[in-house]
């Protein structure tokens, strides 16, 4: 048996190790941070928002909402989590469609302006080209060109996670916070294979959605979305279980998948 003195020696050898490792994790995660912050950016939308009861509208007014987005393409190629856009459909989600046709509220939201900020301040006027509701994608592209090829991630520089490992996941903070860079160091908690692969990340949106996330090594891992089914009719306890409770789930959709589906995007 190890005497004390050494039990002591070891254990103060691997705190030590694990010590340098944790550093070294966040020194890595502050490279990537550094290279591809200017890639994310800043959304804003003005949202023609509609209430309607038993379909006959009872209210409409402009709501402005500031979200983020990740630049895939030199061009301006901008996707983000398509929910950002359509607040509303997560607004009846919640809901529920129970009770008769006469009483049942229901939400639209329609953009109507739509702005990029980009990490040197400058706002170039968007418009949506492309959706995926079952994804939660939507894809942006300036209608006035940039003037110079913007920082945009790789999405063909794909990592691939296992369970229990880090990612770095990157965001910007709004006007509020001064438009500054974000990022954290987040645990693959899960990973769905089916019906597509899914990353699950402990602490669910880790910030927002519509952000990428990063190997330790900086391959692109994929982006943050919301996955959603039909669950039903919600109960009144269904907030209790979190959001799944709702069918919504935070999760990563592998770079690849983003990749594909941009592909799709018009040009013009």
């Amino acid at each position: 048996m190890l005497r004390s003195g050494a039990l002591l020696a070891l254990v103060l050898v691997s705190g030590a190790a694990q010590a340098r490792q944790a550093e070294g994790e966040r020194a890595a995660a502050r490279e990537i941070v550094t290279r591809w912050q200017a890639a994310i950016v800043n959304v804003r939308v003005v949202l023609k928002m509609r209430m309607s009861v038993g379909g006959r509208e009872m209210q409409s007014m402009d709501e402005s909402v500031e979200t983020v987005g990740t630049i895939i393409d030199p061009g301006g190629l901008t996707v983000l989590s398509l929910g950002s856009l359509n607040p509303g459909a997560m607004m009846n989600r919640m809901m529920g469609s129970g009770g008769s046709a006469q009483d049942r509220v229901e939400i639209g939201s329609e953009p109507t302006d739509v702005r990029l900020r980009l990490a040197d301040g400058r706002e170039l006027p968007a418009r949506i080209v492309l959706r995926d509701e079952d994804l939660d994608l939507a894809f942006l592209r300036p209608t006035v060109p940039p003037g110079k090829p913007l920082v945009a991630i790789d999405l063909a520089d794909e990592g691939r996670p296992q369970m229990l490992d880090p990612v770095v996941v990157l965001s910007r903070l709004g006007r509020v916070g001064g438009w500054t860079p974000a990022a954290s160091l987040q645990t693959i908690g899960a990973i769905i294979e089916r019906p597509r692969t899914f990353y699950v990340i402990e602490s669910g949106s880790a910030g927002g959605m519509g952000t990428p996330a990063f190997t330790a090594s900086g391959k692109v891992v994929g982006l943050l979305t919301m996955r959603s089914i039909h669950a039903g009719r919600p109960g009144m306890f269904s907030m209790a279980g979190g959001t799944e409770g709702l069918g919504l789930l935070p999760v990563i959709l592998p770079a690849a998948d983003v990749r594909d589906i941009a592909l799709q995007a018009p040009e013009k």
